[in-house]
């Protein structure tokens, strides 16, 4: 005899009892890393989703090995949060900017900053992008777009400049 299918339930986020994702600030602060403390020394790095999850760890690891960190997202909060952490933790400053990478005038307007600033790039790290918390067959074709444009173009207007 056949299981029959149960329907799938989405956690609750805001489940108390649900486990945490992600490590925290002062993981973050305090991480040891196995790569030596100069790794990344004299390096540019310009990170798109800078402000939370992984694009702020890895502003957090770049700025800890040496480089000029330049971060860019959409929510200001997030960004300067991420911002003054940094600077709490390193002692240095990172750049910082409220960008919309869906846009590609604001795009490159962002990277003559961080050219400006740095007199160059070494290295993007494409991290922005989403998702929205649904199975994609429940996908509104404006959602649907919205990601498209996020994941896809948002991606490409990053790396053309």
């Amino acid at each position: 005899m056949a299981d029959e299918a149960k329907p799938h339930v989405r956690p609750d986020p805001n489940d108390p009892t649900r486990p945490k994702r992600g490590v925290s600030e002062a993981d973050l602060a305090a991480r040891e890393t196995v790569y030596r403390p100069d790794l990344l020394a004299g390096k540019r790095l310009l990170i798109t989703g800078g402000g939370s999850g992984m694009g702020k760890a890895t502003a957090m690891l770049a700025t800890r090995l040496g480089a000029q960190v330049a971060i860019c997202g959409r929510n200001p909060d997030k960004l300067e949060t991420t911002r003054a952490l940094i600077k709490e933790v390193t002692g240095r400053e990172i750049l910082t900017a409220v960008v919309n990478i869906r846009d590609p005038e604001a795009v490159e307007r962002f990277v003559g900053e961080v050219f400006d600033a740095f007199g160059g790039l070494d290295t993007l790290v494409n991290n922005a992008g989403g998702q929205f918390p649904q199975d994609a067959i429940e996908f509104s074709r404006k959602g649907w777009l919205a990601v498209i444009d996020t994941n896809l173009n948002g991606t490409w207007w990053m790396m053309q400049e």
